[in-house]
């Protein structure tokens, strides 16, 4: 939510003209940009112009943007269509509006203030005014550097996932209406593990400037407060975020006992998306369920992500049953700034004969895993009798052997 789409053309040659650029749904159309500079086509120098048109998401979910035709020194120029995602829970950063010298190095933090295991993100960047004319160069030890703040950042008592940033990319930023090139060193997402306040002291990043001479950046000082979660039985237990939950079974709500069938819960949102768990869903005399897998979707340096959980549903007596009572997810809603429970919607109707024992269930691939044992090895006697009489008897051949060849 809180970074444009663009949309940009690019014109060779001295002269461009084109139309606007259109309407798109979800996005508000914004400002629009254009810059010149010279390259060389064919090895020839030409002019080269860039039109750039900014769209600010109003709402975040998934979109097509559609195939769209823009006229462009009098030729008609078609785009492709294009999926994009639009994730509307992750945090921007608050520093946006602080002073920026023509060129500084900046550590943006996303939140001032957060509760603990709520994540924050870091980000270390170089930032330079358009309208700047000094030739700024990241030295050969970049790299090294980077890795050393990194270690000056990180708090004490937190999870950390980091974006791996393997090649230093350009990108723009507007900042109290000021044009600003802006390079991405650094950026991950901490979740504190207690109150402590997490303290990132002033960091020096060593640049060139004007060919090999060296200049030194100093960032600010930061201080994120953090907060303790209220008082709560599982409060040490608890994901701590923003989440949403989708559930979605095999087949309609009509089931029969005996007859397992999948079901499938997506957890979304902003969070530690790691250490969010159902825990063991426990058996009863109407249902069993087996867990079958989960699977993660968060990149590292993101606080949004999904997790998905799927499960075995083996029905055992018949009877209506909501599913909401097995599946509960306890909470802490950082935007309530209290606890709560996010539970499955699904319904199921079973009918059909009570299973009583393991022989009137309908078998598939799940039935007596709940008695299978993995913690211990059965002594087999019989095997063991086996393989000692087949030892005396070698024995009592080679010893034949050796009286016969002593003779």
């Amino acid at each position: 939510m809180h970074d444009n789409l663009t949309v940009t053309v690019t014109v060779y040659g001295p002269d461009y003209a084109l139309d606007d650029f259109p309407e798109l749904a979800g996005f508000e159309r914004g400002k629009r940009t254009v810059s010149h500079g010279e390259t060389r086509v064919d090895g020839r120098k030409t002019e080269v112009h860039t039109i750039t048109k900014y769209y600010t998401p109003i709402e975040g979910g998934e979109f097509i943007i559609p195939s769209f035709e823009i006229e462009i020194n009098d030729v008609m120029v078609r785009s492709e269509p294009t999926r994009i995602t639009v994730e509307d829970d992750e945090e921007g950063y608050a520093d946006l509006m602080i002073d920026i010298d023509d060129a500084d190095f900046v550590v943006e933090c996303s939140k001032k203030e957060i509760f603990v295991g709520e994540g924050v993100k870091i980000r270390l960047s170089f930032y330079s005014s358009a309208k700047n004319t000094v030739n700024w160069q990241f030295p050969r030890d970049i790299g090294d550097q980077v890795e050393a703040l990194a270690r000056k950042i990180k708090p004490e008592n937190s999870l950390e996932s980091r974006n791996i940033i393997s090649s230093i990319r350009q990108r723009e930023e507007y900042i109290k209406e000021e044009k600003y090139f802006v390079y991405d060193l650094f950026e991950a997402v901490y979740y504190p593990l207690n109150n402590h306040n997490m303290t990132i002291p002033a960091l020096t990043l060593q640049m060139n400037k004007d060919g090999n001479r060296s200049a030194p950046l100093k960032s600010r000082p930061q201080l994120i407060r953090v907060k303790e979660l209220p008082a709560h039985p599982l409060r040490d237990k608890v994901p701590v975020g923003i989440f949403r939950l989708r559930d979605n079974m095999q087949g309609n709500e009509n089931k029969q006992t005996g007859e397992s069938f999948t079901f499938g819960i997506t957890v979304e949102g902003q969070g530690n998306m790691d250490v969010l768990n159902f825990g063991k869903i426990e058996n009863d005399k109407n249902l069993d369920f087996f867990e079958s897998g989960s699977r993660l979707q968060q990149e590292g340096g993101k606080l949004a992500g999904i997790k998905i959980f799927n499960y075995k549903i083996l029905p055992k007596t018949a009877g209506e049953y909501d599913l909401g009572n097995y599946f509960l997810l306890i909470y802490f809603n950082i935007k309530t700034a209290r606890y709560d429970t996010l539970t499955a919607r699904e319904q199921i109707r079973v009918t059909g004969n009570t299973i009583v024992s393991k022989n009137n269930l309908v078998r598939d691939i799940y039935t007596g895993i709940d008695n299978l044992r993995t913690d211990r090895n059965e002594f087999n006697v019989r095997s063991f009798l086996r393989f000692f009489a087949n030892f005396v008897l070698i024995f009592m051949i080679m010893t034949l052997i050796y009286i016969w060849k002593k003779k």
